[in-house]
């Protein structure tokens, strides 16, 4: 990946982490999609991975394939006060474990596991 940016990883909020997951996820699913040519039919299959359903069932397919240190930082972000600003909902809050997965993933150079979690997320 490119474009990445040394910060303290330590002191990043979830919050941070999560926005940019959030924003690794979005282009890493319309690159992958770029063959469908249509910019409304890619944003409809990036949509069915990048929600806070299908972001909470890909944490569930990948949880116990998680290291202890990945699922700390998902743990953590559940239960930020970002993950429970919408109440106490479930998968608004894995949604947002995940994108901080992926945040944490890119920002700490580990492409190559971020790449992995992301190609199981469309399997």
């Amino acid at each position: 990946m490119i474009f990445r940016k040394e910060i303290d990883i330590v002191q990043a909020p979830v919050s941070l982490l999560a926005y940019i997951g959030d924003s690794v996820m979005s282009l890493y699913y319309k690159l992958k999609y770029v063959d469908l040519m249509k910019p409304s039919e890619i944003e409809k299959m990036v949509r069915k991975v990048v929600s806070r359903k299908g972001q909470a069932g890909v944490l569930d397919v990948i949880w116990n394939e998680l290291s202890e240190d990945e699922k700390s930082v998902v743990k953590r972000a559940m239960n930020s006060k970002s993950a429970t600003r919408h109440g106490n909902d479930p998968l608004y809050r894995k949604s947002t474990g995940l994108e901080a997965l992926v945040g944490y993933l890119y920002l700490t150079g580990r492409h190559e596991r971020l790449k992995e979690i992301l190609d199981q997320s469309v399997e």
